[in-house]
């Protein structure tokens, strides 16, 4: 039977704490493991625009960044409602660490029809829902039984702050400014030497016939396709409450 991955207040609190460890446990007789992506986000930013993100006028709430959970054996997870509601237990993740992966998962045989899918332009950081439209929550997947999404990607999807896309245009040359819906940034640098640093870089690359996923608040994270090798398939798209 599906079910969600739910963490304990102790176990998000270590996280917090300690984000260089790694948490296991077991769900449905399979070990999974949870990791920090960046720890101490902002201390990161800082150190890489020598500006402090807090000064931006940007909200910034983050103390590390994104959450990667990964399976030992495929399972599937039911992370929102018959009504399009995230999982509280994912929505507390989302909202203290930004974009919560899990690879070697997918969605329950209910929710897998292939609904929307979206290739964006590269490089080009955006949100998908703005806050007055309600179902703000992305969540994007990969089907491990779809023909074409069974096969790794050759696109992958970045993941970042919104003070940081702010950040990035004004150290390319634009003038201070509101947030914006879009930004493309990142042309002419090399994205695998920021991955992990201000950036987070989901590659869709598990082996052939695995499901992954990943959850983001449109409201405080953009995101964007990036080109690794080629356009790659489309992403598959559900929008939550």
């Amino acid at each position: 039977m599906a079910q969600g991955l739910v963490l304990s207040a102790m176990e998000i609190a270590r996280l917090e704490q300690h984000p260089e460890q790694e948490l296991a446990g077991r769900i449905n007789g399979t070990s999974w493991s949870v990791k920090v992506a960046i720890p101490n986000y902002g201390r990161e930013i800082t150190r890489h625009y020598g500006r402090d993100v807090h000064g931006t006028g940007v909200p910034f709430d983050f103390r590390h960044f994104g959450l990667k959970c990964r399976f030992a054996d495929p399972v599937e997870l039911a992370l929102y409602d018959a009504n399009g509601v995230l999982d509280e237990g994912v929505r507390e993740l989302v909202r203290r660490f930004g974009p919560v992966i899990f690879s070697r998962a997918m969605l329950p045989s209910a929710h897998r029809d292939p609904g929307q899918r979206n290739v964006f332009s590269n490089l080009n950081f955006h949100y998908d829902r703005g806050a007055a439209q309600g179902n703000v929550i992305s969540l994007f997947w990969r089907d491990p039984a779809d023909p074409v999404q069974r096969h790794p990607r050759e696109s992958s999807t970045l993941f970042l702050a919104n003070a940081v896309a702010y950040l990035q245009s004004l150290k390319e040359g634009a003038a201070p400014h509101e947030l914006k819906a879009t930004y493309t940034l990142f042309e002419q640098e090399d994205i695998a030497s920021l991955d992990g640093r201000i950036l987070l870089e989901l590659p869709w690359n598990e082996p052939e016939g695995n499901g992954e996923i990943a959850v983001l608040d449109n409201r405080t994270i953009l995101h964007a396709s990036y080109y690794r090798e080629a356009r790659g398939w489309p992403i598959s798209v559900r929008y939550l409450y």
